[in-house]
């Protein structure tokens, strides 16, 4: 009776992390439009990251403390994960060469910073200093749900199979980009997914997306003529 009921307690479990992930990505994507038409360009990027942070963040981790599973068992803990830096310095160094080379670009240049800068524009750095918190919370958000909520919440039901079950909506949702960097999304879906199942903890992740997304931005906006 004792198995029976672990094995019930799993799948709800698995279930209502599927059913949130249907709702969530659905409403992450589909969210933006529901901004106001008044909105300047600013408000509408902020409005987007918001509804990542809301959908991708928000809204698993209250799903799924409603349902008895704590944050920690979510990939939200930091405890015990200090040995961990060096790999994830590692996959840093290795992108910034990439992203530097790409960022010679048009293409790159017409892409990042994600909120739109032109030469010439101004107010850029007031701008930036309002975008940046909401583009770092959005990426928490998106270490959290991908990482975090799919690879953690379903890893006890299927086990590390849920790092390749939570990669097929992380490159969906980067279809829209280039094609290079959405094939470079399932690498690095794959890896930092494989990564966080092994460290039960999505907080390297995040940095290290914030850390390669810094330099991106950084870059273009240099070769635009903002830093040099």
């Amino acid at each position: 009776m004792t198995r029976l009921h672990l094995g019930d307690d799993i799948d709800r479990r698995s279930l209502t992390v599927s059913l949130t992930a249907l709702v969530c990505l659905w409403a992450a994507y589909f969210g933006v439009e529901w901004a106001p038409n008044s909105f300047t360009r600013l408000a509408e990027m902020c409005w987007w990251a918001g509804t990542q942070i809301v959908f991708y963040l928000v809204v698993p981790l209250l799903v799924m403390t409603m349902v008895g599973v704590r944050p920690a068992e979510l990939g939200w803990r930091i405890r015990g994960t200090s040995s961990h830096w060096k790999v994830y310095l590692a996959i840093f160094s290795v992108a910034v060469p990439f992203v530097v080379i790409a960022s010679f670009s048009s293409e790159f240049q017409d892409r990042y910073p994600l909120y739109e800068i032109y030469r010439g524009q101004s107010h850029v750095w007031r701008d930036l200093s309002i975008w940046w918190p909401f583009y770092v919370l959005q990426f928490v958000a998106i270490e959290s749900f991908f990482r975090g909520f799919l690879v953690l919440g379903l890893g006890k039901r299927i086990g590390a199979n849920a790092v390749l079950v939570a990669t097929i909506p992380y490159l969906m949702i980067h279809l829209v980009k280039p094609p290079v960097e959405a094939a470079a999304s399932i690498v690095g879906g794959l890896v930092m997914g494989t990564l966080a199942w092994r460290t039960k903890s999505i907080w390297w992740g995040v940095a290290v997306h914030v850390a390669v997304a810094t330099v991106m931005d950084l870059m273009s906006l240099g070769h635009k003529g903002f830093l040099w």
